[in-house]
């Protein structure tokens, strides 16, 4: 069986020095997992196409400040997606089955879908709101609205992150509910292995770290307040892997506080120094707040990667949290955007830590038993009655 991997936003690429590691991570799970299931895969991802031509693709910044930007760059999206609409297809016709991550303004699939191939559409957000709201990366979000409408009724299964995703969906959609599958993010349990990477460190001493974007949801904000409040009662450091909108508004805010030489923002990493990050972490904060939406409907990767490093995790309870951390086990769940209840969580996770109850091997089992990303294509194979 021969699958083709679809993405169509600029930024989202499989290079090293790709700007959206989170999405680099997940396109190389899933194209990772149908190999493991004996899958031959092929490939057209139009960022990896731009910075093959030498183009930068982090834009997001100067998009989020000019108007006239994100509507240069929505009519150039439109046109050039659809003319990756046509080259995908003259490509890679001869396929069993395509499989796109939506990006906004494209519809790769659907060509592949009037000719017969079984689409599989994997979507990260309600994407027109996201892009509009929280990105602020396009103008045009009654033609993506449309766009992505379009989409979701012509796929044949609809992939969707969360069960608070799929419930947006619906809300902003008529799709029928029959062909969503809520499937989390997964891990690369072999790549995110401390028996396989060396530590990175920017502090002595106890440390919780994040590695991610740096950007409103993320809720390292949050984090910093925890901080301040705790500053005189544990030796406690952080540091930020990552760049993003907020990154510059947080570093001044840590340096407001007293607090820059005990967080560290680092900026943005190449993707093959996360792990060793992580290695450097003592306990790993993932703690995000609701989107403009209101809502948080992401199924974060960092999750996953951190629990394969075998390191404990303080994390917002949402619901892939919820499923995944046990507390006292692997971290502590606390309320999300609540400082006074991720300072106590703090305070347990450092006595924790000090009398040494949280133990590598059993935090890293689980994940690699039932979250890589293999597991996560048979669940998907499993469902898809079409490919069967």
């Amino acid at each position: 069986m021969k699958l083709l991997y679809l993405s169509g936003a600029p930024r989202v690429s499989t290079q090293l020095k790709a700007d959206a590691g989170g999405a680099r991570a997940h396109i190389l799970g899933v194209i990772n997992g149908f190999k493991s299931m004996n899958w031959e895969v092929a490939e057209f991802i139009v960022g990896n196409r731009i910075m093959k031509s030498g183009h930068k693709t982090d834009f997001q910044k100067s998009l989020s400040k000019s108007v006239f930007k994100r509507l240069a760059a929505d009519l150039i999206r439109i046109t050039y997606g659809m003319y990756n609409n046509r080259l995908s297809f003259k490509k890679h016709a001869e396929v069993d089955c395509v499989y796109e991550r939506l990006g906004a303004f494209q519809l790769m699939g659907m060509k592949f879908r009037k000719n017969g191939v079984p689409w599989i559409l994997e979507t990260n957000s309600v994407l027109y709101e996201e892009a509009k709201n929280d990105r602020k990366s396009i103008i045009l979000s009654g033609i993506c609205k449309k766009m992505e409408a379009q989409a979701y009724h012509s796929c044949d299964y609809l992939i969707c992150v969360t069960d608070e995703l799929k419930a947006m969906v619906l809300d902003h959609f008529d799709i029928d509910p029959a062909k969503i599958l809520v499937v989390p993010n997964g891990v690369d349990t072999d790549r995110f292995d401390p028996e396989s990477v060396t530590p990175i460190r920017e502090h002595e001493g106890f440390t919780i770290g994040f590695v991610g974007s740096v950007i409103a949801w993320c809720g390292v904000d949050v984090l910093i307040r925890a901080v301040d409040v705790l500053k005189d009662e544990i030796p406690l450091k952080v540091t930020v892997v990552g760049d993003g909108l907020k990154k510059h508004d947080w570093e001044t805010d840590c340096a407001n506080a007293g607090l820059g030489d005990t967080i560290k923002f680092v900026g943005r990493k190449p993707w093959d120094q996360i792990p060793g990050y992580i290695g450097g972490f003592d306990v790993c904060y993932s703690g995000q707040v609701a989107t403009k939406s209101g809502k948080m409907y992401h199924s974060p990767l960092k999750i996953y990667e951190y629990l394969s490093m075998g390191k404990p995790v303080l994390a917002a309870r949402f619901q892939d949290a919820s499923n995944m951390i046990q507390d006292g086990v692997n971290g502590f769940c606390f309320k999300s955007g609540d400082v006074n209840d991720l300072v106590q969580k703090i305070r347990d996770a450092y006595k924790r830590y000090q009398s040494g109850q949280f133990k590598p091997d059993e935090i890293r089992t689980p994940v690699v038993e039932s979250h890589s990303w293999k597991s996560r294509i048979e669940y998907i194979l499993k469902k898809t009655k079409t490919l069967n």
